[in-house]
């Protein structure tokens, strides 16, 4: 049974000055899912990891909503004034948002489209709001794609980014891609240079 994000919701919404039906959080409280989440500590399904570019990366990757909704702007923000916290890590940095939430997004980060909710499915992200909203979850993988961090809030964005740089800041720097160094040692090779034709 999963009771994190129902309590965290309950909490959320009752900050915010809504109030939740009885019968509506009894139903929630009992909720349970045939599919877990993902927890610290598991590996993130090879398939996710291929679709977000992520294999044998060490990663943040956010779920939110739609491009142009107000606290999903405030996310993607908050994800590009840190990005070169990201980069200097290590870090690549992607965002997922199903094919209705695509609007056209054109920033410095790399986002995809979970067409379906294949991904949200898989990896069993809950929606908020009893299915109005889509779940906003982040997950921070290192190289393995072993979880390192899960962080969920539907209304706070900037904690996101914070609790995903502090999980970046945990990861070993790990070893240098060697395709990486093999093509930078070739971008500083010079040709040699040949002599002039025309000589005696």
């Amino acid at each position: 049974f999963q009771h994190r994000k129902m309590l965290a919701l309950i909490s959320s919404t009752a900050s915010l000055g809504f109030t939740l039906p009885s019968s509506a959080a009894a139903v929630g409280g009992a909720r349970c899912s045939a599919v877990e989440m993902i927890s610290v500590g598991e590996k993130l399904p090879k398939s996710v990891l291929s679709k977000a570019g992520l294999s044998g990366k060490k990663g943040a990757l956010f779920f939110y909503g739609a491009d142009d909704a107000p606290s999903c702007s405030k996310e993607l923000s908050e994800f590009e004034g840190s990005l070169a916290d990201f980069d200097a890590r290590g870090v690549s940095v992607v965002g997922v948002r199903n094919g209705a939430g695509a609007k056209g997004y054109d920033g410095p980060i790399r986002v995809i489209v979970d067409d379906g909710d294949e991904m949200r499915e898989e990896l069993a992200i809950e929606k908020d709001l009893f299915g109005l909203l889509g779940g906003r979850e982040t997950y921070v993988v290192d190289q393995s794609g072993t979880v390192v961090s899960v962080h969920n809030n539907q209304f706070d964005p900037k904690s996101h980014v914070t609790t995903a740089l502090a999980a970046a800041e945990s990861l070993p720097a790990g070893a240098p891609n060697p395709f990486e160094a093999f093509a930078e040692a070739l971008s500083s090779l010079k040709p040699p240079e040949l002599p002039a034709l025309g000589g005696n």
